[in-house]
Formats: C-alpha cells, structure tokens, sequence
C-alpha cells in the first residue's frame, strides 16, 4: 500500500467534464445559488484549446488569470456558505481533540482487533512537529510489524462507486474515469452522515491541510518561479471545476430522491485534501490484478521521514489488510515513521502539504530548450533524440539536490551539442544514454546547461539569501514559509549544478557519475 498523490490528472488528459447542453448550473444542494451560478460560468469559460482529441496545455500566464478571476467570487460564496458549515471548520479544543482521539482508538479496537494498537503502537493526539502521529508503546526492532488495518474498516473507490450517489455519478465519463474523484465525494457525504460507520475514523481527520489547495492567492504567489506553481493553480482551478461538475449532478432531483445532505464548497475540499494527503493503492477484492484506491484509518496517521518502503497489503485469507513494518528500532515512546515512497519534496508539497528538509530522492524538474542555427546539424541531432526518445525543445529534467544533472539530462545537452564527427560516434552507440563524448563535446554541452540553469533561476523573485532571511521573518504565514522552503531547496540544487558546470564548461572539472533519470 503505498500513498498516491495524484488527484488530478496529468499526461494530457483533463479532467473537466464534456460539455452537455442538457445540464444546467442549477442546485439547490447549497446556498449561494447566484454566485454557484457565476462560478459555474467562469468554469464555462474555461475553454482549452483543442487540436484534434488533445487539449492544448494553458500557459502559466492563462492559469494566474483564471485564479485570480474566480477568487473573489468564490471567497464570496464561501462566506455565504458558512452560514451552513461554520461549526464543521471552527477549531477544537484540546479537551474535544483527546475525546475523538480517544473515540477513534475504541472504534478502531472494536473494528480491526488485531491493528497491535495499545499493544505495539498508541496515537499522540498532538504536541509533535507534525501535530498528531503514531508513537511506540514498547521497544521495537528494525523491521518489526507494529500495525496491521484490514481491508474491512478502510474507505475505498470501490464502495464509493457501488454507493447510491456513486451510481449516478459513474453515469458521468469524469466521474467514472476518476476513481481518486468518486472516493473524494463518497468521504464527503460520510463525513455529512452522523451514523457513518466511520463517524470515528472522520472526527478525528484534519479540517485544514496545508496544501496549496487551500493557499490563498497571495500564498500562491510565494510560488513564482518554481515549476511547482504551475501545478499548484491547476490544482485550485480542477477541483472547483470538479466541484461545481458536482453539484450540477447532484441536482434538485437527485438530492431529494438520494436525501443527500446539503454540502458546501468547504465540504467537497476538504474530501479532496483528505482523499489527495491519505489515498493509497491496494488490490482489488475481486480480481488482484486491478488496484482501488482507499483510506488506511490509523496507518495514515504515520508521519514521514527518509528511508525505506516497509508498507504491502497481504492478500491472504484471514488477513486481508495493509501491513507496516518498522525502518529501524524504535525505543519505547518515540514517534514511529514511515517512509511516503521515491518522491520529490515537489509531490510531498503538492499532495501532501509538508516540504522535507533533508531528503535524499529530491530533485527539481527544470524545462530544457535549444536554438539549433545549423539545419544540417539540428537533422541530425534530431534524429539523434528521437532515437532515445527526446525532445527537440521543451524537454523536462531532473536537478538532484546534490546539484547533479540526471543521465537523461547530460545525454540530452551532449547531443544538443555535437559535431558531425561526436554525431557519428553517438549512431553507433547503442545505450540510450550517451557518456562523455569528447573533451569539445563536454564543455559546450555544459555550456548549454549554464544557459539553462540560469534561465531557471531568473525565474525566481527571490535569491537564496533572500528566502535564508524570510524563514528567519516571525511574520510569514505557514503556508509561505512552506512555499519558500520549497523554492529554497529547488534554488540551492540549481546553483550547485550550475556551479559544478560551469567549471567543467571552464575545463576545470569532469563531470562526475550521475543518476540516470
């Protein structure tokens, strides 16, 4: 069972529903209908271009207009909706905290007896960095099994699509391709029911997440320059796309007939933070080799730290649960962590609203371009890249926060750089990816990397120096100082590789191993 961050989709596909002239921005589910309606027409207005079946891909500049455009609106409508949610967002008390804290160990006792709860592992219901986690009740050993959550007490994709609301929204080509989407909706309206089966489990989950999701845009702007911003505002935009999508399906009529609660813009976030910080992978009941997604309650407790994946769902019969085995021995009343899989503090940020300071598979994506001015050399370069699967232009790399340039990216420069003769020993090579080809070779395709990193870094407001003294600023927000460490950790990544390659452009340095993708 591992975390799965991505919520909206990417690869070209989109996520916002094909438009039907039938349906109409009517709803009764919410208050505020005049501004849902002005929101629905400004998702409306939304309109990528289209080449084909593919969807062109809006720049940044067309995503900060439509962000900024629908915020005052919906700031609108959420003050007006809060007449109906207030209760659901105001903040806890310590006392109410240990009461469903306490609540949501009972029910997890009744319901999944052999979770080693109060045996091998209790939860901390606060007073840790992370806020709440889970905590060792005895020593434990290094790959010890300290929590075991059967398929029995989690929320998955699978009974929200089997649900009486699922029903009608798997009608919808969004909502049927979107499982991540129909799981989101599903823990909104239990959440909604006071006789939930997971009542418990739900009482206890965060009301605010620090993701982007949730930034402002004045938050949002601390952004600028990473590529992370741009993933950042397509985040806000889908999910009010999503949103509104929502409650044109769920209209009048069908919220009569189902006797679905009324829910809010608040509401159908929040189901998406939960969904997009908590969902995980496991295999399906009915054919193993298909995965849904689901909500591992108490497991998704464990904090994060750098190490090894020691999480997998055992499919055999009596058991049939999620399995977490310790990284390394915990003594007694230490936190117990769990290593999130192989992703950037990028993905960490966006789906899971924390940035790790020292994480060993971090890298920043930077977009590589080149201007060919010889045609007979671009031809062949050309077909050089294509032959590896390269672009010309507009092509993505990977900067290790060791300030190492992936192999894929070395490769790349390499062969944007070559001569007739460098050409000619790279057709013949036959790994698809290319070493050091000459000395002329190296310093030029470092050159070009220069040129790029430096482009990259101009994109930033600010310098290193600058986000060292704004963290030190007892002023800032947590939602920018989480947006400046992200870009600080970027930065300095940048600058380190932009220091090792202008020293080998200079002749002064080889470049040294790096990772290959």
């Amino acid at each position: 069972a591992l975390r799965d961050p991505f919520f909206f989709r990417t690869s070209g596909a989109r996520t916002m529903p094909k438009k039907k002239g039938s349906r109409s921005a009517k709803s009764s589910s919410t208050p505020g209908k005049a501004k849902l309606s002005m929101l629905a027409q400004i998702v409306s207005s939304y309109k990528p271009e289209k080449i084909g079946n593919t969807y062109v891909k809006e720049t940044l500049e067309e995503l900060e207009k439509q962000i900024k455009y629908q915020e005052k609106p919906l700031n609108d409508l959420i003050k007006i909706q809060s007449s109906l949610d207030k209760k659901r967002y105001q903040a806890l008390d310590s006392k109410e905290v240990k009461n469903r804290g306490a609540a949501f160990s009972a029910w997890l006792l009744k319901h999944a007896p052999k979770s080693h709860l109060n045996e091998k592992f209790a939860f901390k219901w606060g007073g840790l960095a992370e806020g709440s986690g889970v905590v060792a009740l005895k020593p434990l050993k290094k790959h010890e099994k300290f929590i075991q959550i059967p398929r029995s007490v989690m929320l998955t994709s699978t009974q929200a699509s089997q649900s009486a609301v699922g029903k009608v929204l798997m009608k919808d080509e969004t909502f049927g391709t979107m499982p991540n989407l129909m799981l989101a909706v599903h823990v909104m309206f239990e959440s909604l029911n006071p006789n939930s089966k997971h009542r418990a489990y739900l009482d206890v989950l965060p009301r605010i997440f620090s993701l982007p999701l949730f930034f402002s845009a004045e938050d949002l702007k601390n952004l600028k320059g990473s590529p992370t911003y741009y993933d950042a505002l397509k985040i806000q935009k889908q999910t009010l796309r999503q949103y509104v999508m929502t409650t044109k399906l769920l209209d009048t009529r069908v919220m009569t007939a189902l006797k679905l609660p009324q829910f809010t813009f608040r509401d159908f976030r929040w189901a998406v933070g939960v969904v997009m910080t908590r969902q995980n992978r496991i295999p399906s009941k009915t054919d193993p080799n298909k995965h849904v997604l689901a909500l591992i309650p108490g497991w998704d407790f464990c904090n994060f730290r750098d190490g090894e994946l020691t999480t997998q769902f055992n499919p055999e019969e009596g058991v049939d649960a999620s399995e977490s085995f310790t990284m390394h021995d915990v003594k007694e009343g230490n936190q117990i962590f769990i290593y999130y899989g192989n992703r950037p503090n990028s993905k960490l940020f966006l789906f899971s609203g924390f940035v790790a300071d020292d994480h060993k598979s971090d890298f920043v994506e930077v977009l590589f371009s080149n201007q060919q001015a010889d045609p007979d050399l671009a031809k062949i370069r050309r077909i050089l890249l294509i032959n590896r699967r390269l672009k010309e232009v507009a092509q993505p790399f990977r900067i290790y926060n060791d300030g190492k340039a992936s192999k894929a990216c070395m490769t790349w420069v390499r062969l944007c750089s070559c001569n007739k003769e460098e050409a000619s020993i790279a057709l013949k090579a036959k790994t698809p990816l290319i070493e050091k080809l000459t000395e002329r070779n190296e310093k030029d395709a470092n050159i070009l990397l220069v040129k790029n990193l430096e482009k990259a870094l101009k994109g930033y407001d600010t310098s290193i120096e600058d986000d060292k003294k704004l963290l030190q600023d007892e002023n800032i927000t947590p939602n920018m100082g989480l947006a400046i460490r992200l870009r600080l950790r970027e930065k300095i990544a940048l600058v380190q590789c932009l220091e090792r390659s202008k020293k080998v452009s200079a002749g002064s340095e080889s470049e040294s191993k790096t990772p290959s993708s």
